[in-house]
């Protein structure tokens, strides 16, 4: 089976998350800042939690300003695709993107589709890593990109999909931020429906000290 980079879920996602977040410029409503245990970190619980879950054929997306700084740094959002024609498709995909040089932790994930065109073909998509609460994000992680899915799951080509790593979990995103030239770790605590339908997004947490690591969860 040929190897290759699929570019139609990536590419869609991206842009599409793009146009959804521009008609949606607003920042996470109804915060509630706690009082920090380490004053090196801004946290923000977000209360009630801002859930996503679009409409056929349709996207939802938010974006957020993890430090306050009036500078928008991800993008979290979820879209659907639906086609009753031949060959059928009704898939929901989510994702996270960095803006304005936010990066978020990554991995490669692999699954096989059978395009009706070329047969079984092996592709390769960049997901989000989900990571447990404690875990550290620094300078020793490598695989940061500005873009990253969530989960992907449904049929699209008339062919079952399954893509991601944050079904039916409650987990941390680590996140590293751009401000005046200094990188700020952070993370985010992001929940997703068992089926991949909708995803929620309850807090996050931005360190002020650059080049400084922080651990999902410190606040």
């Amino acid at each position: 089976m040929k190897k290759t980079k699929n570019q139609w879920n990536k590419k869609v996602a991206k842009y599409s998350l793009l146009a959804s977040a521009a008609l949606t410029m607003l920042n996470a409503c109804g915060k509630d800042e706690e009082e920090p245990n380490d004053p090196d970190i801004t946290e923000t619980d977000i209360n009630p939690d801002i859930t996503l879950s679009p409409q056929i054929n349709a996207a939802d997306a938010r974006e957020f300003d993890l430090n306050n700084d009036g500078v928008m740094d991800v993008s979290v959002g979820i879209e659907n695709y639906t086609y009753p024609g031949q060959p059928p498709s009704n898939f929901t995909y989510s994702g996270v993107e960095g803006m304005n040089g936010t990066e978020l932790l990554t991995q490669e994930e692999s699954f096989i589709f059978n395009s009706p065109n070329y047969g079984a073909i092996t592709l390769t998509e960049d997901v989000v890593t989900p990571i447990t609460e404690g875990s550290t994000i620094s300078s020793s992680q490598v695989t940061w990109l500005d873009y990253g899915i969530l989960g992907g799951a449904g049929v699209y080509i008339n062919e079952n999909i399954t893509l991601g790593q944050f079904f039916g979990q409650d987990k941390y995103l680590g996140l590293r931020i751009p401000v005046a030239g200094n990188i700020h770790y952070a993370w985010m605590r992001l929940g997703m429906s068992n089926d991949g339908t909708s995803v929620t997004v309850k807090e996050y947490a931005f360190r002020e000290t650059p080049f400084t690591p922080i651990n999902a969860g410190d606040k």
